[in-house]
């Protein structure tokens, strides 16, 4: 069965039923022992959300429940404002969170070295705009008026400082805010964007243009330095991402199609 039309349920129960059986090394036992607490953004859709019932769904969780199953661990999950959830870890109260690697995060919690999940970072326009074909640098990027959301890390980092770039409360806001006409370009990852722009019934008007000197972004899991062999555990989260790289990348797969 191809891993686009399978059913999300069955990626994941997939990777439970694996558990132990990986051939993960000699950690993967001693990691059947301890459930491992991860946080999650409270409002993130489609990685991190509340369901109906209020219980934390999304692809960052889906990706977690994957990897932790397969590495013979369990995960508990809390959803919560980000940097609430960042602060937590940090105090030992969770034990992880699967994001961007950073410097600053990279203090107290330890990356796997293995990505969940890559997604290109590219230009959101309007469908009838082909300007940004050419675009090749930020300097170039800034002659545009740009939009983008409060807590857009990236945006904050290396378009910030630009006097036009126009921030609203939330990422639909920016999406309909371009397809109004009202700024031109909105810099991000295809996978989330597209996801909404799909759910907002925008992807008739707005186009995404890949461009390289942008980069990507790269998510991963995150174990808190504190946590008894935090090395040893992180190590056996990176070999279950790659026994269990085609579920992962079944399941980014489902996003892209509008299927979470």
């Amino acid at each position: 069965m191809s891993g686009i039309i399978m059913d999300r349920r069955a990626l994941l129960r997939g990777a439970g039923c694996a558990g132990l059986g990986l051939a993960l090394g000699p950690h993967a036992a001693r990691a059947a022992l301890l459930p491992l607490r991860f946080v999650y953004a409270d409002n993130v859709v489609p990685f991190s959300y509340a369901d109906a019932d209020g219980n934390a769904t999304g692809l960052l969780k889906d990706d977690v429940d994957v990897v932790t199953s397969a590495a013979g661990y369990s995960q508990t999950t809390s959803l919560m404002p980000w940097g609430r959830a960042q602060a937590t870890v940090r105090a030992g109260q969770a034990d992880g969170f699967c994001t961007v690697p950073s410097a600053d995060r990279a203090v107290y919690v330890q990356f796997c070295l293995q990505p969940v999940m890559t997604s290109d970072i590219g230009i959101w326009h309007r469908r009838d705009d082909d300007r940004f074909k050419a675009v090749g640098s930020l300097e170039e990027l800034a002659a545009f008026s740009l939009g983008s959301y409060v807590g857009n890390g990236w945006a904050t980092e290396h378009v910030g400082t630009i006097p036009t770039l126009a921030m609203v409360p939330d990422p639909v806001s920016v999406l309909k805010m371009l397809a109004a006409g009202r700024i031109d370009a909105f810099v991000h990852d295809e996978l989330q964007m597209g996801y909404l722009a799909r759910a907002a019934g925008l992807t008739g008007t707005l186009a995404y243009t890949p461009r390289p000197f942008l980069g990507q972004v790269v998510r991963t899991l995150a174990i808190r330095r504190s946590l008894p062999d935090c090395a040893a555990v992180v190590a056996s989260l990176d070999a279950a991402i790659l026994a269990r790289r085609a579920d992962l990348d079944a399941l980014a797969r489902r996003v892209r199609l509008g299927m979470a």
